[in-house]
């Protein structure tokens, strides 16, 4: 009877295998985080994933540049749902969706290692019943040549999170295609710090353009509910800080000089209201729109606790977002489709905010923070090895001072500026005129998504023209001229067959302005690529149109990509 007994044991255990899928370890879970991973074995994984489960379906989306020593290497979607869907038009839209991205910085690893692990356990693992409520779409490693180098930049020295207006590099523009074909309602970009007392910082959206009630919810629900969970594994947290420089381009991805930064002083914010990077450029799509950030020594050492939190605190993103899915949604729809409906008449008051600038705020004077205490002597690290005196210590011998062993300490920030006041702001157009000569501006908004028109003969149109009347360009690629005053002007002008005409009733309808003014901090004309800065005495090269007018125009390059 125990022998039958024990052959109905083996079936039972037979039949649950073979209906149960095998739980699939990550790379770094398979090499125990000896090392980073690398492109191929991302590769083989969710090859190994998409086998097993019906809830995931993986696109390429694009392939880094090849350079010299490492060739072109696939960009990878991965969607997760319910339906196994594989097209934006096969979702349920009566879910949101949430687009995650991971080690836009290459050197950043438990972005890429933390994803994986989210990937699995959503695919196959014990987050599967959230696709219930949510759809789901990952690029879980966006610089692979960052990656293997353990490099911020990307194969062509670029850093990803500074790019997203010119949109240069190959693994921002498969950012930028996705979300423009997909919409999210929510967003999260993965990221890693210095080493920090809060083991993990999340921040949402601070541009001022993007509804308040955007910041507000998820000030108040979702960072308060990623907080709450991740005191229960004991893990700190606080909602994402810096400390910089008080200046107009002070997240541009300039290259300033050390007398420059010394021009301005100190203060501690939430993140940067710019939209050159991944939060804000796809916030101003009224998009809920988070950055997360894990604190990091950058080792190896280290790098299995910092998955394990970040991978812990994108787990708690998920189940808050899942339970306020349906309240998310609507308010993003809500808002999207109120944005269209003004964007197709020109009123004054609809406007755009083109600079802005951090304040304090009266009810909040200073920030209390925990920081581990700064040592008075320079303490390098712990020795490893066996040295005497006069002997060379090498980096690798020396064990950076765990955390454990540091004090802790309450740091008071009276230079607090917690607030994003508007200080320059314009009435949004019905939409831009912009000369057929600008080609490269033309290829840049396209990388957007925008939706172009051309002029299919010549015409003559009333438009609103800049003339400029002082201007002193920057010293610096990334930034505003220092000095740029026009004065509005209506004109009469010659649009010729062949120019191109952008109108602002499209979901773009709040970056095109922040994109084509000349007085924008955020605008093309602060790259010195596109050579758009007039001299005094000239018109701005794009023209504004602020009536109604009949224009012979057809849709330009209007196809799939």
């Amino acid at each position: 009877m125990l022998k039958s007994l024990l052959c109905g044991c083996w079936i039972l255990v037979i039949l649950v295998s073979a209906v149960l899928p095998q739980i699939i370890p990550t790379p770094g879970e398979r090499n125990r985080y000896t090392a980073y991973t690398r492109h191929g074995e991302v590769v083989q994984y969710i090859s190994e994933l998409a086998h097993q489960s019906t809830a995931l379906r993986v696109q390429e989306i694009g392939a880094t540049h090849a350079v010299d020593g490492y060739p072109a290497k696939s960009l990878l979607l991965c969607i997760l749902t319910q339906e196994g869907v594989t097209r934006p038009d096969q979702l349920d839209r009566s879910k949101p969706t949430l687009l995650i991205t991971a080690s836009q910085h290459g050197s950043e690893q438990s972005a890429k290692e933390a994803a994986l692990i989210i990937l699995r356990d959503l695919a196959i693992g014990d987050l599967r019943p959230l696709l219930a409520r949510m759809n789901i779409l990952m690029i879980p490693q966006a610089n692979p040549w960052g990656n293997q180098h353990d490099r911020r930049v990307n194969e062509l020295g670029s850093d990803m999170n500074r790019d997203h207006i010119k949109i240069e590099t190959k693994g921002v523009q498969a950012i930028h295609r996705v979300f423009r074909a997909w919409m999210p309602e929510v967003t999260l970009d993965v990221h890693e710090r210095g080493d920090n007392y809060y083991r993990v910082a999340m921040g949402c959206v601070s541009n001022a353009n993007i509804d308040a009630s955007i910041q507000s919810f998820s000030r108040g629900t979702t960072l308060a509910e990623v907080e709450k969970a991740l005191a229960r594994d004991k893990i700190t947290f606080q909602e994402y800080t810096v400390t910089s420089e008080n200046m107009p381009s002070d997240a541009s991805g300039a290259d300033f000089s050390d007398e420059e930064l010394a021009r301005w002083p100190q203060i501690t914010r939430y993140s940067t209201s710019d939209l050159n990077d991944s939060r804000n450029s796809l916030g101003i799509y009224q998009t809920y729109s988070f950055i997360q950030e894990g604190a990091s020594r950058h080792d190896l050492q280290t790098l299995a606790d910092r998955t394990w939190y970040q991978s812990r605190a994108m787990r708690a993103f998920l189940q808050s977002v899942a339970a306020h899915g349906a309240e998310m949604r609507t308010q993003v729809r809500t808002l999207r489709q109120k944005l269209l409906d003004q964007a197709a008449t020109y009123a004054p008051d609809h406007l755009v905010h083109l600079k802005m600038a951090y304040r304090p705020d009266p009810a909040q004077p200073e920030l209390r923070m925990l920081a581990f205490q700064k040592r008075d002597t320079a303490v390098a690290g712990v020795l490893k090895v066996d040295k005497k005196a006069g002997e060379k210590v090498l980096e690798s011998e020396l064990e950076p001072i765990p955390p454990a062993q540091r004090n802790v300490v309450t740091r008071i920030e009276k230079n607090w500026y917690p607030l994003v006041v508007p200080t320059r702001s314009v009435a949004r157009p019905l939409g831009y005129v912009i000369p057929a000569s600008h080609q490269d501006i033309i290829a840049t908004l396209r990388m957007h998504g925008v939706q172009i028109m051309m002029f299919v003969r010549d015409c003559r149109m009333k438009v609103e023209g800049y003339l400029t009347e002082k201007v002193i360009p920057s010293k610096y690629d990334y930034v505003a001229p220092d000095t740029l005053t026009t004065t509005a002007q209506m004109l009469d002008i010659l649009c010729k067959k062949g120019d191109f005409y952008i109108s602002c009733s499209q979901p773009a309808a709040l970056l095109l302005p922040c994109l084509l003014e000349p007085e924008s901090d955020y605008g093309l004309i602060r790259y010195w690529k596109y050579q758009i800065v007039p001299e005094a005495g000239e018109y701005f090269c794009f023209y504004r149109n602020v009536s109604e007018q009949n224009l012979p125009l057809v849709p330009y390059c209007d196809w799939p990509k």
